[in-house]
């Protein structure tokens, strides 16, 4: 009995660990995509401003991209880098029943869920 009361009390402190571990993990993932999200939110409201000021809107169900060359030679972006990790970059202005902009980035330690280079 108390040997059995022994192996439990560990097999307990070793799922606490693992769990505590796998917390600080998720927290430092998060962490370093935090910088990479907000290089798609700069992306984005870059091609909200350029979108506005051209008044380039799509139809209703049309899908407009407009790439990072576009804003950075139309001097809407000035870069799109972390730790000098350089990006790639597109958004995607659809409309519904209101326009919807969806940034998309590639760099070398992160990849927007969904990002496709070239898009027919």
């Amino acid at each position: 009995m108390k040997k059995t009361n022994t192996l439990f009390m560990i097999w307990g402190v070793i799922v606490v660990i693992i769990l505590i571990l796998l917390t600080i993990l998720g927290f430092m993932i998060k962490g370093i995509n935090i910088d990479y999200r907000e290089l798609e939110n700069k992306l984005q409201l870059s091609a909200e401003k350029y979108t506005s000021d051209k008044f380039l809107y799509p139809e209703e169900g049309e899908i407009i991209r407009v790439s990072k060359d576009d804003l950075v030679k139309s001097g809407y972006l000035d870069n799109l880098e972390k730790d000098k990790d350089i990006c790639d970059g597109y958004v995607e202005v659809l409309r519904d029943d209101v326009v919807k902009y969806k940034a998309y980035i590639k760099c070398k330690k992160y990849t927007t869920d969904g990002y496709q280079k070239n898009k027919d």
